[in-house]
């Protein structure tokens, strides 16, 4: 900031046996020393900061809105498939009761299909309710007043493409691109410019002065130089004070620099450790859950599988049928966490 000049209008001899002297001067304080240079590079860092920060908030709402979708959208695949199993338990009851209406299966068999289905009807109904508590919590996230209009689109694509880099170049691109990182090295330079400013105001500093003088029906010009020496005050408690938080601000800076690759580091792991066992999955269980459900009702109804076994069977589907969901959105949440931690863009 550029200092304020000073317009001084004075008149002396005042109620003397003298001409009067008139003074107009113009005095401008000219900085030698350079803290009000260093004072505007501060100025310019706590705006580089200021925009970081406001980045940082927009980048944290847009991720945080991506973790609610897939969190609805698992909960609505969640009940999608249990809708569609608490009607495959319904026909199966259903079945079993014409069969011990007449007399080919027990009544208690009959009866343990119906608490069976009710019972997958039961957990349908959770879900579809868990479903509605998500898409309420995503419509809050984007200020969408009905939950109602909110019309759930298919993910761009289930399968991810595997890493093409190391952790080593993650870290350097969080270093590099995360807005709080910006943020903390913006405050910290601020901190510094700051702690440079105040230390220069222990050095005396100069200002010019120019008018006008009037006296004895002359008419004259006045020059001078002024110096404010530090001789009562060498700023010595400013100078501290800036050093004080020109420390704390390079040292938060530092710890979370430290705090960022520890972040980076374990999000990448934890991506490298979900797409193995993403492979192993697919290969062994989930690709054949429809299969294994189908094939134990047909072989129930045609009598070549006992009600325990079927009953264990579709459980066994349902059990799969969730993981398979749960994993497939935790290995896009776990790939958006590194997206996070990185510093890059929500969407790919």
């Amino acid at each position: 900031q550029w200092a304020n000049p000073t317009f001084e209008l004075r008149r002396e001899n005042e109620g003397a046996p003298l001409p009067y002297d008139d003074f107009a001067t113009f005095t401008l304080p000219v900085s030698v020393t350079g803290r009000r240079f260093a004072l505007r590079s501060a100025l310019g860092a706590a705006r580089e900061r200021g925009i970081a920060d406001s980045l940082f908030v927009q980048r944290e709402a847009g991720f945080d809105a991506a973790r609610e979708w897939w969190a609805l959208w698992t909960a609505a695949s969640t009940a999608t498939f249990a809708t569609a199993q608490a009607a495959r338990f319904a026909e199966l009851a259903r079945f079993d009761s014409l069969r011990a209406a007449e007399g080919v299966i027990a009544e208690a068999s009959a009866l343990r299909t119906r608490l069976e289905a009710e019972r997958a009807g039961y957990h349908a109904v959770q879900a579809i309710a868990a479903a509605g508590r998500a898409r309420a919590a995503l419509a809050a996230r984007l200020g969408v007043e009905d939950p109602r209009q909110l019309l759930l689109a298919a993910p761009p694509t289930l399968e991810v493409a595997a890493l093409t880099f190391d952790a080593d170049e993650a870290i350097a691109q969080a270093l590099a691109q995360r807005p709080d990182v910006r943020a903390a090295q913006a405050a910290a330079r601020e901190a510094e410019r700051r702690r440079a400013a105040e230390a220069r105001g222990s050095f005396a500093d100069v200002g010019v002065t120019a008018g006008y003088k009037g006296t004895g029906g002359y008419a004259a010009g006045v020059v001078g130089l002024f110096v404010t020496p530090p001789i009562l005050n060498a700023n010595g408690g400013n100078r501290e004070r800036a050093t004080g938080e020109w420390l704390l601000a390079d040292a938060e800076r530092r710890a979370l620099e430290i705090r960022v690759r520890g972040e980076v580091q374990a999000a990448y792991d934890a991506v490298r450790a979900m797409d193995a066992m993403a492979i192993r999955a697919d290969a062994t269980s989930a690709l054949r859950a429809d299969e294994l459900a189908a094939a134990a009702e047909a072989a129930y109804r045609e009598g070549h599988a006992t009600l325990t076994e079927t009953l264990e069977a579709l459980r066994a589907v349902t059990d799969v049928r969730a993981a398979a969901l749960q994993a497939t959105a935790d290995r896009h949440l776990i790939r958006l966490e590194l997206r996070r931690a990185m510093g890059a863009p929500v969407l790919e």
